[in-house]
């Protein structure tokens, strides 16, 4: 089999690391589409390693892309055309056995178009989440997707379930589980060692992590006001690595960060597992972010009204909260006294690659 993975976000791309040995040693021959520039590269988002085959995303390895396509960040429309036309081509040249794409983003949904439109099987990882709410737009992603993949692969027992629920014919689906976990996990060493409190100025369990990107609570004034009143309504040092324009808003809002909060630069994917294993509570509004937390053992509390990570709550991992000063105190609060003894949700270990090779080994049959 030769596989095409399609990964069109750089937090993906850390995702799917270990599967790619997997794959290798099962004789499943693959290239990988990254759907930013190269000229990432230069502008420090990508590190190189040294190593001509190896780059470095977040300050972790991975085998440098075969493409950059630069799909760029604009709106959702814009970005899933330049993705689509991009992949069309690409597909169509390549003629891979299957394409493999990954998560919720726009260009995943490209891929899953330009792939049904060539008759190319496509297999989806992380299959099935929902939130409940068609509003958010990585929703529409989701149930679009999910109509039109070939083969599903889930990180849940309810992804299973949500996907027969929209008729999706079950010798389709498999349950392999969470691919960011295995990540997790798998790094676990590396971050054994590795303390950057002492440049924050904080103990281990005596701060706040916190992470925002979300357009609904970084373009809404009110909704950002709240958050940032809140973070700075806790009683505790909040550590904020600003990922995607944290900072950017409040310049545009003008609001000046309270002095609890202490906005840094981003951090590398290693940095980030260590905080949030450090942390007392992490709050968030990112998808990855509630799924490492429950991984590592900190509890999350998640700033939006819904989450597709629901099996973060039912665990007891995870909270959502509301985008108000009040709301996100109590949550953090009550988070902070809770016993951190969940159990992970099921399969969130470090077979999930071996699962997933196994079922592509069986073959992947097209939608007719």
């Amino acid at each position: 089999m030769r596989l095409l993975i399609v990964v069109g976000a750089r937090p993906n791309l850390v995702k799917v690391g270990p599967l790619l040995p997997h794959l290798q040693r099962a004789g499943i021959s693959y290239d990988v589409a990254f759907t930013g520039s190269r000229e990432a590269e230069r502008q420090g988002t990508l590190y190189s390693s040294g190593h001509a085959a190896e780059l470095t995303f977040f300050g972790v390895p991975f085998p440098t892309p075969r493409w950059f396509l630069d799909a760029g960040a604009a709106t959702d429309g814009v970005q899933t055309g330049k993705a689509l036309i991009a992949l069309e081509e690409l597909f169509a040249a390549e003629c891979p056995d299957a394409v493999l794409a990954v998560g919720d983003v726009n260009p995943t949904l490209a891929a899953a178009i330009a792939a049904a439109k060539l008759h190319l099987p496509l297999v989806h990882l992380e299959a099935g989440l929902r939130c409940g709410d068609m509003t958010v737009p990585e929703e529409v992603n989701r149930v679009l997707i999910s109509h039109i993949a070939s083969l599903h692969l889930t990180s849940t027992e309810e992804s299973m379930e949500n996907l027969e629920a929209e008729g999706v014919s079950t010798d389709r689906i498999h349950f392999v589980g969470n691919m960011m976990a295995e990540s997790v996990l798998r790094h676990m060493d590396d971050i054994a060692r590795l303390d950057s409190l002492p440049k924050y100025g904080v103990e281990a369990g005596m701060y706040v992590l916190a992470s925002f990107h979300r357009p609904e609570n970084l373009r809404s004034q009110e909704r950002f006001a709240n958050i940032v009143a809140g973070l700075g309504y806790l009683g505790l040092s909040v550590v904020l690595p600003d990922t995607n324009g944290f900072s950017s808003a409040m310049e545009e809002w003008g609001i000046d960060a309270p002095p609890a909060l202490m906005v840094s630069e981003r951090v590398g994917y290693l940095e980030m597992l260590a905080l949030q294993r450090d942390a007392a509570v992490v709050v968030t509004d990112s998808g990855g972010v509630q799924e490492e937390s429950c991984t590592i053992g900190t509890p999350c509390v998640t700033v939006r009204p819904t989450t597709e990570h629901t099996a973060t709550i039912k665990v007891g991992a995870n909270r959502l909260c509301e985008a108000d000063p009040r709301a996100i105190s109590a949550c953090v609060a009550e988070a902070r006294e809770a016993k951190r003894a969940w159990v992970t949700p099921k399969r969130w270990d470090r077979a999930v690659s071996e699962r997933i090779v196994r079922i592509l080994r069986r073959g992947v049959t097209p939608l007719t």
